[in-house]
C-alpha cells in the first residue's frame, strides 16, 4: 500500500496566493516570519509517514484532486524534513525546473483555507 502524508493548513500568508503566479509555497510550522507572508503553513501528525512522491500519484486538497506530473530533485526530502514544497499548477518547463517543486494538473489553483487537509500520494 502506498504511504500517505496528511497535512493541515494552519496559516495562509497575505501574499501566499496570487492569480498571476499559479504556485503555492508550503512550509512547516517552523517557517520564519518572512517566509510566512508568502507561504501557506501546514502541520503534520507528530509521527508522520515519510513519502516518496512520483509522477502519476495525486495530491488532494479536501476534495480537489491533482495529478503529479513531475517531482523536483529535492521535493521529497524537503517535504519530509521541513514540510516545504512548491506546488506548480502549470506545464512542466523544459529547463529551470524547481528542485523543490512538484508540478500538478489541472492547471488551476485549488481553493484552500485554514483547516484544508492536504493528502499527499493518495
Amino acid at each position: 500500500m502506498d504511504r500517505m502524508l496528511v497535512g493541515k493548513i494552519t496559516a495562509i500568508g497575505e501574499h501566499a496566493i496570487t492569480q498571476k503566479d499559479p504556485i503555492i509555497i508550503l512550509f512547516g510550522e517552523q517557517a520564519t516570519e518572512d517566509l510566512r507572508t508568502v507561504s501557506i503553513i501546514q502541520s503534520f501528525e507528530k509521527d508522520k509517514e515519510r513519502v516518496d512522491l512520483k509522477p502519476g500519484q495525486t495530491i488532494t486538497f479536501d476534495e480537489q484532486v491533482y495529478t503529479i506530473l513531475e517531482v523536483g530533485a529535492l521535493a521529497n526530502e524537503n517535504l519530509n524534513t521541513i514540510g516545504h514544497v512548491t506546488l506548480n499548477f502549470s506545464e512542466v518547463p523544459e529547463e529551470d525546473k524547481l528542485a523543490s517543486g512538484i508540478y500538478l494538473e489541472p492547471f488551476t489553483l485549488p481553493k484552500v483555507a485554514v483547516g484544508t487537509t492536504i493528502h499527499y500520494a493518495k
